[in-house]
């Protein structure tokens, strides 16, 4: 069963030929069932039908009184909305078809003998399509839920070895005290200082643990815009780089799409991969924030931050131990912080990468998809 029989889909037409909007709508009836079907005559009537609610598909005219359905198209992506859309033209332009793709149409269909027969073929193989491409990013969030659980699993097994040693200074420190307080001043002193220093490992440890753990397994926010958050995080490395004298640079390409992700699950993995960058990096150089947004294979869009400095880099063969709990290659580091911003984007439907940054230090990029 094809997933527009599963679920009746509704679908939108923007045709100003009352004669052409019926006999459309007459055909896509009678080859999908169940189907909704509004009807709207202009640019302005789409506006309004798609502020009253969303659409499974949009099948668009090219020319219309007041515009062109690549205007209704743009306010489609442009409002972050997923809508399928198909464009029906007269033209036989090869540049409006490739403008409409470019800018996210499934479809076209070039308005010329018997269109109306083929258009609701059309209609189910978009919807289909759409409806498989749902159901596989679905499977993926299910996935990267999951995945995120089994490195629960594998994080807490590390806290419980790592604790087992500061507890074991703190047991025996408490065994002693009573027969040794009073006459030995050694332990009084050094053992004393050392079960301090243990219990801060264990506190340590504990809130690497829960900033791990409340990590939102997927975006429960509306779409919210990079370029806010990145201001915030300047002013948060203000001050650590300023004492480093070290230089932070942002550059973020026009155009970026609302990114679709818990917006403090990413900043705590954006913090992490910034804290890293300053502690790595040399006095007098420069960290570098790059955000740009790619379209990927399958039609969705990412938005890509790319947190690049000028440290010693990272060797091969620590590229993958470097996202694993507890494994540091910074002096007194827990190795949690990596571990839990790849959380973040594999919980979101992200990733994160490292390369090395031409011609000294390492890139770290998370990718999210966009709103």
């Amino acid at each position: 069963m094809s997933v527009s029989e599963a679920t009746p889909p509704r679908v939108l037409i923007v045709e100003d030929n009352p004669r052409h909007a019926g006999l459309m709508r007459d055909e896509i009836e009678a080859e999908i069932t169940g189907v909704w079907i509004a009807l709207a005559a202009s640019v302005a009537q789409a506006r309004e039908a798609l502020a009253d609610g969303r659409f499974d598909l949009c099948v668009l005219d090219f020319q219309l009184p007041d515009g062109d359905g690549l205007e209704i198209l743009r306010h489609i992506r442009e409002e972050g909305r997923d809508e399928a859309v198909v464009l029906v033209t007269t033209s036989t332009s090869p540049e409006i078809a490739v403008e409409a793709m470019k800018i996210g149409a499934e479809d076209y269909i070039v308005k010329e003998e018997g269109y109306v027969t083929i258009l609701p073929f059309v209609v189910r193989e978009v919807l289909d399509r759409v409806g498989m491409r749902k159901a596989h990013a679905a499977l993926e969030r299910r996935l990267a839920r999951a995945e995120h659980l089994a490195s629960l699993n594998t994080l807490m097994a590390g806290i419980a070895h790592n604790l087992n040693n500061p507890l074991t200074t703190v047991r025996t420190f408490l065994e002693l005290l009573p027969e040794r307080y009073e006459t030995d001043a050694e332990f009084r002193t050094d053992y004393y200082a050392l079960v301090l220093t243990e219990l801060k490992r264990i506190r340590a440890l504990i809130q690497s643990m829960m900033q791990a753990v409340a990590v939102p397994l997927e975006g429960t926010d509306e779409p919210w815009p990079m370029p806010q958050l990145l201001r915030e995080l300047e002013v948060y490395v203000q001050g650590s780089a300023t004492e480093r004298q070290i230089t932070y640079a942002t550059e973020v390409s026009d155009d970026l799409p609302d990114v679709l992700a818990g917006r403090e699950a990413v900043k705590q993995a954006l913090v992490i991969l910034l804290d890293n960058a300053i502690a790595f990096s040399p006095e007098g150089s420069t960290v570098r924030v790059g955000v740009t947004s790619e379209r990927e294979p399958g039609g969705g869009v990412q938005v890509r931050v790319a947190v690049a400095d000028e440290g010693p880099g990272v060797a091969p063969e620590d590229r993958e131990k470097i996202f694993e709990p507890f494994f540091s290659t910074r002096g007194g580091g827990l190795g949690i912080g990596l571990f839990v911003a790849q959380c973040v984007a594999r919980a979101h439907g992200g990733s994160l990468v490292v390369a090395d940054n031409e011609p000294r230090g390492t890139i770290f990029t998370l990718s999210l998809p966009a709103g």
